[in-house]
């Protein structure tokens, strides 16, 4: 499969996403930095194949929905390289004592970064261009079930952190909502660049939606709804249950 053009300058104009076709990548590969990190390219085009066996079985580890031998993805070694180096904070803080909580949480970083649909879940709202004159994706709109959100919320709302009864998810994951924390405010604060108080390298916009597909100026999109598993029900991940300290629906089993 032919790898189509990065969007620079000179084609950018005719660089348009259609989000009723089948779905193809809108971000690939990293273009250069801008003010808080490494950005993506803007790209549109199809998914490309993943080649290289230690990438896909880093990939699989984290991400086993691309359970392919040589899965297509809209992510290159590098992106999936930093996507396991990313998730292994919120791992080691606490997340990664419930095998469920911490499944949901990755698939929305992996369904971002590496899905090959992107383009029915993604919208690019603004790009900057690199000193090549190819564009770097700022910002987007990651469109979302509410569904999915709220039980990828319930899955790790319990779960402590560093501190005996204290939810991880609320003291050290939502900003300045701690205990007032809610799914919106959750993904506000994952998808903030530091200029808005968060640790993301472009700003993402999480929004959600209870419609299965949503009309957005004149193209059909259709809301990120992967399939979540309750923190009491074993993940892909591990056979292990949540602890009930984790998890008060699991204290019952």
């Amino acid at each position: 499969m032919q790898r189509q053009c990065y969007c620079r300058m000179e084609c950018y104009l005719y660089c348009t996403v259609n989000a009723e076709q089948d779905g193809h990548c809108v971000m690939y590969d990293q273009c250069g930095r801008g003010r808080y990190g490494h950005l993506n390219c803007y790209y549109n085009g199809s998914a490309q194949q993943l080649n290289d066996e230690e990438t896909v079985k880093m990939l699989r580890e984290l991400c086993p929905e691309f359970h392919d031998d040589k899965p297509f993805t809209c992510c290159t070694k590098s992106q999936v390289e930093k996507l396991v180096k990313d998730l292994k904070l919120p791992r080691r803080l606490g997340f990664g004592n419930c095998p469920s909580c911490v499944r949901n949480f990755q698939k929305n970083f992996c369904q971002l970064t590496c899905s090959p649909y992107q383009s029915r879940f993604l919208r690019v709202t603004k790009t900057i261009m690199n000193d090549d004159g190819e564009a770097m994706v700022e910002e987007l709109e990651y469109l979302m079930s509410f569904k999915y959100a709220q039980e990828l919320f319930t899955s790790c709302e319990n779960v402590e952190g560093i501190f005996p009864g204290k939810s991880l998810l609320k003291e050290m994951f939502c900003g300045k909502w701690e205990k007032d924390c809610s799914p919106q405010r959750w993904l506000d604060f994952m998808g903030s660049t530091p200029e808005n108080s968060g640790f993301a390298p472009f700003q993402i916009n999480y929004v959600l939606h209870n419609e299965t597909e949503v009309q957005i100026d004149g193209h059909l999109f259709f809301p990120m709804n992967e399939k979540t598993t309750k923190c009491s029900e074993p993940s892909e991940l591990q056979e292990e249950i949540c602890q009930c300290k984790d998890c008060p629906d699991a204290c019952t089993l």
